[in-house]
């Protein structure tokens, strides 16, 4: 055996454990920060086969947050809508999802092959010179102290073990997290447990050619319910729902398969390149963290994937934690802005998994009866076209009190600096805080405010209102920006505010009006964080 490295010869500001999609971005954003971060996986490649398949605008901003575009993402492609069908294939109900961009500056979703996904994601993280990725290493033993973290690491290869120390450590280690079981976390049910079988093929025609539909689609068949996913490329999934006492082994028969596969198309034009029998569940941690381990992604919550909101929740663990860590890292803020993390995530996955749960009981009815009742009941209504369900702003967290945008997504609108192209904000003011000034005069911070504001990393940017004196501002560290569209002064007008402070995340902390509003929102920003300036 080979000998144990000394203890404690390796240490860092940030062990992430899980090198998927979701430790890939954290991974990014951390890098982005130039924290010393170290990523443990078990795998060597990339899982080659697809697993998540979708991705929102929310999910979107935070990829161009880190210098991900539309064009960098291979077999990526919009979603056109998502329709629900009756056992006949009449259209139940359905969820347009058009194409101009939303208040995240971004198409509303997007269909994706994880693995080609999952290269960006690396290719991104790995250009950060603080970032060390441990392949075929897997985690052995978790001891958590006053001071930080000790992971005892087993490298696959050579069966040597290694002692890492870590200030913080997270878990973007999936459904069975080692990372959450060492560190005591666990798992709340939601009382949401079906099998269900699922196919991924390729296709070398269209899928009009092969009379396949064009959007995400749930057939409600109580004989079968089934989603049927056109995926991006040359990518399709189905998921069939298993019946009561049906075996799990004997439905991946390859007779089986084509009997399922061909009352949609000829199995013979599909090359299928992965069958498995997986367990929807509806899962979510009690606590998120300890003094210093987190959880994220699969790890902190599972849910049923008809809104396809698994990874995208993660996603958003990611960009909730990252700035976060930063802050306590630099010594700018304190550990108690982390107790935020699960103030605003858990609530926030709680109403998904609610929302998906919901329509999951929909597409699973099994009894005919009861189906029937259901389909006469959509169908007799005159209009079947619904909204996107939309998703809850915090409630509490680290938030601005009595403002009615804190806790809801900033807006990114296009703008234009000086006599530049039109770009998205978030090109304009970069990755950290930003306070947003629809003010006549440039906005000029007190000493006070503006020591928190550059403490924590942010700028100033003035999006004047039409018709304003745009007479250059005497500090040079604010950012005047053209109001290209007029987005911000009716999201302005709408709030009934002048002065909005947007998070890294690019959550809103609050908006406020009047001669004081930037050093009050500023203020509360340093008391909440414990910022000193």
């Amino acid at each position: 055996m080979a000998p144990e490295t000394p203890a404690f010869a390796e240490s860092y500001d940030v062990l992430i454990v899980g090198y998927g999609p979701v430790g890939e971005l954290l991974a990014a954003l951390l890098g982005q920060r130039g924290i010393r971060t170290a990523v443990f996986e078990r795998d060597r490649e990339i899982y080659r086969l697809p697993r998540a398949v979708h991705f929102d605008h929310e999910v979107m901003r935070v990829f161009q947050s880190v210098g991900i575009r539309e064009e960098d993402l291979p077999e990526t492609a919009p979603i056109l809508g998502y329709e629900f069908w009756t056992r006949d294939r009449e259209i139940l109900f359905r969820f347009p999802i058009g194409q101009d961009l939303t208040q995240h500056g971004w198409r509303g979703d997007y269909m994706c092959h994880q693995p080609a996904l999952e290269a960006v994601l690396r290719q991104t993280a790995e250009r950060h010179p603080s970032l060390t990725i441990f392949l075929e290493h897997e985690v052995a033993s978790l001891e958590e102290d006053a001071s930080g973290v000790t992971l005892e690491v087993r490298d696959l290869q050579s069966r040597s073990t290694r002692r890492v120390r870590g200030s913080f450590v997270v878990g973007c280690d999936g459904a069975n997290s080692a990372v959450r079981k060492e560190s005591g976390l666990v798992l709340e049910d939601q009382s949401f447990d079906e099998p269900w079988l699922v196919l991924d093929a390729t296709i070398d025609k269209t899928l009009s050619q092969l009379g396949l539909p064009l959007q995400p689609t749930q057939l409600c068949d109580p004989a079968r319910p089934t989603t049927f996913v056109p995926v991006a490329g040359p990518y399709i999934r189905w998921e069939f729902m298993l019946r009561p006492g049906e075996d799990r082994e004997e439905i991946m028969r390859p007779e089986n398969l084509r009997r399922m596969l061909a009352e949609w198309t000829d199995p013979d034009e599909l090359t299928v390149i992965r069958t498995a029998v997986y367990d929807f569940h509806a899962l979510i941690a009690e606590e998120w963290h300890t003094r210093r381990v987190f959880v994220a992604g699969d790890a902190a919550h599972q849910m049923p994937p008809f809104l396809g909101q698994g990874m995208c929740a993660g996603m958003r663990d990611a960009a909730n934690l990252a700035w976060k860590l930063d802050l306590v890292i630099r010594g700018i803020a304190a550990p108690k802005i982390f107790e935020s993390y699960r103030q605003e995530r858990s609530p926030h996955v709680r109403q998904i998994i609610e929302i998906a749960v919901n329509l999951g009981r929909i597409i699973c009815t099994q009894d005919p009866e009861v189906a029937r009742a259901r389909d006469e009941q959509w169908l007799a209504r005159p209009d079947r076209e619904l909204e996107t369900p939309a998703f809850p702003a915090f409630e509490k967290g680290l938030l601005y009190s009595g403002s009615e945008l804190s806790g809801q997504p900033g807006l990114q609108a296009m703008v234009r600096e000086e006599a530049g192209p039109a770009a998205r904000l978030d090109d304009r003011i970069g990755p950290g805080f930003a306070l947003l000034c629809g003010t006549v005069e440039a906005p000029r911070l007190s000493p006070a405010a503006a020591g928190v504001l550059a403490a924590v990393g942010g700028v100033v940017a003035w999006i004047p209102p039409a018709g304003a004196d745009l007479e250059s501002p005497a500090d040079p560290t604010l950012r005047r920006l053209e109001d290209v569209d007029g987005a911000y002064a009716a999201w302005f007008a709408r709030h009934a505010c002048d002065t909005v402070l947007v998070r890294p995340d690019r959550i809103v902390f609050g908006g406020a009006a009047g001669r004081d509003a930037a050093s009050d929102l500023l203020a509360s920003l340093a008391e909440q964080i414990g910022v000193e300036v």
